[in-house]
């Protein structure tokens, strides 16, 4: 009995093995299975390029501008390709505005394109981890690895092309491939195709691939963005062969066909899997789902058409997007157009700076009519809100929060309070959602500091035939420290829509005009080993005299000059100062006020800071940090007239530099880098 169980186990694994390929069992067995082949010989060369530091340095990555297109590898042949690694750290939603592609044999057209996030595994821009067999996601969905094995003849290219607004900073990658000897006549080649339709055309299936020639499909990753409430997945795949007009492969649900069952839920295996899945299926919800066909790869000699419904017999209209992975014989059927990187990402928000989301909960006693976020002392006020998810997303995936009214009537008042820290002009930019049952409002005015702020009539328009966020903005208002509330009003509704709600998801509060001091006097670097040295008196700190030269670095001479910064307010200190590590430096001026007053510095650095008002030192931060606008908030007094300050920053390594400005909205102070006389 045990020898019979064996034979019948051995035919299994040929079987399975042979249909890996396509190929006879007892020719195929021993190659597909992968431990065993390690004790045979292996008749290829192994080869690598990566994005290595070529100048002996530490710099290993590639920058991509953008726009720009990066060769990842060129390649001769005959060989395979049989791992690519990349990490990347870019702008939010790199992962679908990074584009792969992959040109074997010197054809004109990719055989391989895709958002590179996509090809890895995970839709909507987003990182997640996940284990499969040919795809494996970690580092929190940032480390991307492949072993699709992709043979080629003559040669092949590889190229990542950055559609994003921002540079790509960092790219990393490994193309691990084999010089082969040779080819066998008529390999097939492998090829990956994204597709989408935002959303899916009523009345077909949504096809995830078409394609002509001989070949096999080895499967698909697709993921949904639902545009209703409800289980989006009760559509058949429907897999048409060579032409047929009755599909030969009909299944019986979307999960189904995901080998999962009764809906979807976060899992991992080696052939199926699903890396997304929001649970509460409302609109805004999303999902990525994977099916590797590798033990059992779909044959088709002149054609083949992957589809499914989207919905049960098409009823319903979810974003669908999808990446299929086949290999064929060339040439290949040519790619419909890749759509555009915004119609990639309709739904994807990326917070500006200083951008606000409050966590919002009920006032306690307010009967839904006022919700609040304590810890960043917000609030708004309007009769009977509802707190929803809206189907825009951060960066992590989340939904972004809408506080709308909930039936509201024409002339609805509403408020929000916010606070400020610091007396400044400001522009406030509220994140509204634009709908069908959306109203009209404006402004009423700001209430700051006891003071009522004439904001002037600027009107509203909320009705949008579908649901979307724009941008409602009061500019150049003088703010005062404390609360603010903004008083609004209900101005009636288009004649489409159905309702007068108003609905907040965030708000951004910023200075209107930074008025960055960019012209120092400069001195040093000075050697500086650790953090440390910030507490280190050097001799610009006992004296403050802009003819003395001083022993710098390495025996460098360190003198007084006059550096200008950047219009961005930023002080480069890297390109202003040699050498650039484990260094300090400083930087000097007058600033005038017209009379005593207490005062307000906004500064930023990257690294450690120190700050001295008239030689009393007002200001330490020993951080390691990159610099950005606004990062330290510090009040100081000034005298009248002419008040001396002195900036003191260490610098570790990478970047280096600093923001330097004053509170000033009446544009009181005067700034000089000449001392007074």
């Amino acid at each position: 009995m045990k020898k019979i169980v064996r034979i019948i186990a051995g035919i299994v694994i040929a079987v399975t093995a042979a249909a890996l390929i396509g190929g006879d069992p007892p020719a195929v067995s021993a190659g597909q299975d992968l431990l065993s082949k390690l004790g045979t010989p292996q008749d290829y060369v192994s080869k690598r390029v990566s994005s290595y530091d070529r100048s002996g340095g530490n710099k290993d990555s590639l920058t991509i501008p953008a726009g720009g297109t990066a060769l990842l590898a060129d390649l001769k042949g005959p060989g395979a390709i049989h791992h690519i690694w990349v990490t990347i750290a870019a702008e939010p939603f790199y992962g679908r505005k990074l584009v792969l592609r992959v040109y074997w044999d010197g054809e004109a057209a990719p055989s391989i394109e895709a958002p590179i996030g996509d090809f890895f595994g995970v839709g909507h821009g987003l990182n997640r981890n996940f284990a499969s067999l040919p795809i494996t996601c970690s580092s929190e969905g940032r480390g991307r690895n492949c072993y699709w094995y992709m043979p080629f003849g003559r040669s092949a290219k590889v190229t990542v092309t950055n559609e994003g607004r921002e540079e790509v900073p960092a790219f990393y990658y490994y193309v691990d491939y084999r010089e082969l000897p040779s080819l066998p006549a008529g390999t097939p080649y492998f090829h990956a195709q994204y597709r989408q339709e935002f959303p899916c055309a009523p009345g077909r299936n949504y096809a995830i691939l078409e394609a002509e020639g001989r070949g096999h499909y080895v499967g698909c990753n697709m993921s949904v963005l639902q545009r209703a409430m409800g289980w989006w997945g009760e559509g058949d795949d429907q897999i048409y062969v060579d032409g047929e007009s009755f599909p030969s492969l009909h299944g019986t649900g979307s999960e189904d066909y995901f080998s999962d069952g009764w809906g979807m839920r976060e899992s991992q295996s080696l052939f199926y899997g699903c890396p997304l899945q929001e649970d509460d299926f409302q609109a805004g919800s999303k999902a990525t789902v994977y099916r590797f066909h590798i033990p059992d790869p779909i044959t088709f000699r002149k054609s083949i058409r992957v589809t499914i419904e989207h919905g049960h017999a098409n009823d319903r209209s979810d974003f669908y997007s999808s990446t299929a992975y086949w290999y064929q014989t060339e040439p290949h059927k040519a790619f419909p157009a890749l759509p555009a990187m915004e119609a990639r990402l309709p739904y994807a928000l990326v917070p500006p700076d200083n951008f606000v989301l409050p966590a919002w909960k009920e006032a306690a006693g307010k009967a839904g009519s006022v919700f609040e976020d304590a810890e960043k002392m917000i609030r708004f006020e309007a009769p009977k809100l509802a707190l929803t998810a809206s189907s825009y997303y951060g960066p992590s995936g989340a939904r972004l929060p809408v506080l709308s009214t909930d039936g509201a009537g024409r002339g609805i008042s509403a408020s929000l309070v916010f606070s400020v820290e610091t007396a400044d002009r400001y522009d406030l930019d509220l994140y509204l959602m634009k709908g069908p049952a959306m109203g009209d409002f404006e402004p009423i005015g700001l209430l700051s500091g006891g003071a009522l702020i004439k904001t002037g009539p600027s009107l509203f328009k909320g009705y949008a035939r579908e649901r979307e966020f724009a941008v409602y903005s009061l500019k150049n208002v003088e703010l005062q420290p404390g609360e603010s509330t903004l008083l609004l009003n209900g101005a009636g509704k288009d004649l489409s829509s159905r309702g007068c709600d108003i609905g907040l998801i965030g708000y951004r509060l910023q200075p209107s005009d930074r008025r960055f001091l960019i012209d120092w006097n400069l001195i040093g670097p000075f050697d500086a080993p650790d953090m440390d040295s910030l507490t280190m008196v050097y001799p610009p700190e006992e004296a403050l005299d802009l003819r003395a030269k001083y022993k710098g670095k390495n025996g460098l001479e360190a003198a007084w000059k006059k550096v200008r910064g950047r219009s961005s307010g930023l002080m480069a200190l890297a390109e202003m100062m040699k050498p650039e590590a484990q260094v300090i430096t400083y930087a000097a001026g007058w600033v005038q006020a017209p009379e005593t007053m207490q005062a307000v510095i906004l500064l930023g650095s990257d690294d450690g800071v120190r700050v001295w008002i008239n030689d009393a030192l007002v200001h330490s931060n020993p951080a390691y940090r990159g610099a950005y606008p606004d990062q330290d908030v510090v009040a100081v007094h000034l005298k009248k007239g002419w008040n001396k300050v002195l900036v003191k920053i260490l610098q570790g390594d990478g970047g280096w530099g600093f923001y330097f400005r004053f509170a000033d909205p009446g544009g009181k102070l005067v700034w000089s880098t000449e001392p007074p006389k």
